[in-house]
């Protein structure tokens, strides 16, 4: 059925994608970083049901680059004026870190939990594909489609790095 080597093509598509920008994502929660010197322009609390207490700040850099982080740490209860170094992502330019009165602050995304999840999402949509090319009546041809789809999912963020 060509239904078959559609969806097999489709789900690889998917899982090239996801495979592909979720490795951006472990890049930009925990790869390499540059340190820059930042203020603090504005900072806020509010209170989260779920992690409790949160700390807002905005910071600017000098080269004028604008950031908003959060967390839970009180090391963040910050006056607008005051000097931070920032551990800023050199892959999507989001920040890692703060450093604040001599305490390291981790701000991002933890790159564990977001290979965990692109790597649940990536495997999932794999066995349907493999389920969709064991159940095409010419399986080589559905396995070729499906090979092609990943390349062509994979293309978007290859092209983006």
């Amino acid at each position: 059925m060509t239904g078959n080597r559609f969806a097999a093509a489709m789900g690889a598509a998917f899982v090239g994608a996801a495979l592909t920008f979720g490795t951006y994502g472990v890049l930009d929660a925990g790869g390499p970083a540059g340190r820059e010197e930042a203020t603090v322009q504005t900072r806020g609390q509010h209170v989260d049901r779920s992690i409790g207490h949160l700390y807002d700040l905005v910071l600017r850099t000098a080269s004028g680059e604008r950031f908003e982080v959060s967390s839970p740490d009180a090391t963040l209860d910050l006056e607008p004026g005051s000097p931070v170094r920032l551990e800023i992502s050199e892959v999507g330019r989001s920040v890692q870190a703060v450093e604040a009165r001599g305490h390291r602050v981790g701000v991002g995304n933890s790159p564990v939990a977001v290979g965990i999840f692109v790597a649940l999402i990536a495997v999932m949509t794999l066995v349907f594909t493999l389920v969709c090319v064991t159940e095409a009546d010419r399986p080589a041809l559905a396995a070729l489609s499906a090979a092609a789809g990943f390349l062509l999912g994979a293309l978007p963020g290859v092209l983006l790095f």
